[in-house]
């Protein structure tokens, strides 16, 4: 195998363990001996592609938020309100599932991200999608589009915090996060747009 290959190879290895390491415990109680440890490399071949835990933090940030595009691709959410509930659900699950989307995700809420970080990979899309819906559905039910966008990003905000806490989720609704989120979503559909089939 050539060695750019082998580098990169070695490069992905250390952020997949970094991403785990930073959706677990945040920036400030990742140990970068863990993530060596866990990457199985040496703390030299850590350093070589990332000078300092603030690098390492980036990649992960980049790995995340180009994850959750991805995901919102992939998605290709039908058009209309039903639409962005079903795109909201998918990037809910990518959240719980998906190591590199949560680090990015923790890494923002706690400050370690440039400009709006893991916020700006999917709150722009989601905005312009209910606008979009908004003008196309004619909703009307006294909710605006801002409004709903607010609503939805609470909610996924509400998602991020309970992925590194779904006991509290159970303790709450007596249901795991998943079945909760999707009646939620569903019951939202309907006071979003009581008269469309949902």
């Amino acid at each position: 195998m050539p060695r750019q290959e082998r580098a990169e190879q070695t490069r992905q290895r250390i952020v997949r363990a970094a991403a785990a390491e930073f959706a677990e415990h945040g920036y400030d109680g990742t140990s970068l001996h863990r993530i060596v440890r866990s990457a199985g490399v040496t703390m030299g071949a850590l350093t070589f592609h990332f000078p300092s835990k603030s690098a390492l933090a980036d990649a992960v940030q980049e790995a995340g938020t180009t994850a959750t595009r991805e995901v919102m691709l992939i998605a290709a959410p039908a058009p209309g309100l039903q639409g962005v509930l079903d795109g909201v659900l998918t990037l809910a699950d990518a959240l719980r599932t998906t190591q590199s989307i949560r680090a990015a995700a923790r890494l923002t809420r706690e400050g370690h991200a440039a400009d709006h970080g893991w916020y700006g990979s999917w709150a722009p899309g989601l905005r312009e999608a209910l606008e979009r819906a908004w003008r196309e559905e004619h909703l009307d039910g006294g909710l605006t589009a801002p409004a709903a966008a607010s609503l939805l990003s609470h909610v996924l905000l509400g998602v991020e915090t309970a992925a590194t806490a779904p006991d509290a989720v159970r303790t709450i609704t007596g249901d795991g996060p998943e079945e909760t989120l999707t009646e939620a979503l569903k019951a939202l559909g309907t006071l979003l747009a009581p008269n469309s089939p949902h």
